[in-house]
C-alpha cells in the first residue's frame, strides 16, 4: 500500500492532456473474488450507433472520435488465491463498419482484504497496466480501491480510478474515472441493476463540465445456465462530450478443471 501511495503521489506533479474514459472497461468490480482455481472467460461489447457531436477542438481540426464504433474486449481470468485473481485482456475495435483493429492489451491483478460479510464494509483492490495501440502514451497503469457493501436485498460497488500515462514523450499526471452500481437480489439468477461511469480529466485540474464524459446504464444481470452469466443494457450519456446511446452486452462463463463452476456470490459479476 506505501508503494502505490507513493505512485500516486509523483503522478500528481507533472501534467498531459486528459484521456477519455475506457470504453473497454465499462464493468464494474466487487471487493471480492471468485476463489482458487476459478478459470473466467469474458467478452464485453459495447456498440455507439451515434457518436457524439464533434467538440470544439475537433471542429478546429483536432482528430474526431469515431461517429460509428463497435468495441469488445476479450478476457481470460484465474484465481491464484482465494483473494487474488490475475487476467489478460484483448481489446479490438471496428469503427464506422470498416475492418476490425487491434486496439490495446492488458494486464491485472485484483484482491480482495478479507473475507465477504467479515466487516460491515468490503474492500479491495484492481492494479492494471494497459498498452493501448496508437495512442500518446504506450503504457498507462490504472489503481482502483475497491469498495462494496449490502443493504437487504441491494448491493452497491464503488470503483473511484486513478490512471497515470507513462512511456510518453508528455508530462504526466493522474487522471480520474470512476465506476459504481447498485443492484437488487431479485432471485439468484436474475438480477436488476444501474451502472455509472465517468471520466473527469487530470486531478490537478478536471477537465470543464461539458467536455467530461459521463453515463447512466439500467441493466439486467442474469444466469441462464450453470457457469455461465450475462449483463445487458443501453447507456445514456449526460453531458454533451458523451454519446448520447450506448448498448453494452458482457458474456461470462466460469468452469474449475473438471467442469462448469457454480458461484458462490450474486449473478451482479
Amino acid at each position: 500500500m506505501r508503494t502505490t501511495a507513493l505512485v500516486l503521489g509523483i503522478g500528481l506533479l507533472a501534467a498531459t492532456p486528459a484521456a477519455a474514459l475506457n470504453f473497454f472497461e465499462l464493468e464494474v468490480y466487487p471487493a471480492t473474488t471468485e476463489g482458487q482455481g476459478v478459470h473466467e472467460i469474458e467478452n464485453l461489447t459495447s456498440f455507439v450507433a451515434n457518436g457524439r457531436k464533434p467538440t470544439d477542438g475537433e471542429l478546429e481540426g483536432e482528430e474526431a472520435r469515431r461517429h460509428r464504433l463497435l468495441r469488445t474486449s476479450l478476457e481470460y481470468n484465474y484465481g491464484l488465491t482465494d483473494k487474488i485473481d490475475i487476467a489478460a485482456y484483448l481489446d479490438l475495435q471496428r469503427p464506422n463498419g470498416e475492418d476490425v483493429e487491434y486496439a490495446g492489451s492488458r494486464v491485472r491483478v485484483r484482491g480482495a482484504l478479507w473475507d465477504k460479510g467479515r466487516f460491515p464494509v468490503d474492500l479491495g483492490w484492481y492494479l492494471e497496466a494497459e498498452m493501448p495501440h496508437d495512442a500518446p502514451s504506450d503504457l498507462e497503469l490504472e489503481f482502483r480501491p475497491l469498495i462494496s457493501r449490502d443493504f437487504g436485498r441491494f448491493s452497491l460497488d464503488l470503483n473511484p480510478a486513478f490512471e497515470l500515462p507513462t512511456v510518453t514523450e508528455e508530462r504526466r499526471t493522474l487522471e480520474f474515472n470512476y465506476a459504481a452500481r447498485v443492484y437488487y437480489r431479485a432471485s439468484r439468477d436474475l438480477q436488476p441493476g444501474v451502472e455509472f461511469f465517468g471520466g473527469a480529466g487530470q486531478i490537478r485540474r478536471f477537465d470543464p463540465g461539458r467536455e467530461q464524459e459521463h453515463y447512466v446504464f439500467p441493466v439486467v444481470y442474469g444466469r441462464p445456465f450453470r457457469g455461465w452469466k450475462f449483463g445487458f443494457g443501453p447507456g445514456f450519456g449526460l453531458t454533451r462530450g458523451s454519446d448520447p446511446v450506448l448498448l453494452k452486452l458482457h458474456v461470462e462463463y466460469e468452469f474449475t478443471v473438471g467442469g462448469p463452476h457454480t458461484s458462490a456470490r450474486p449473478v451482479a459479476y
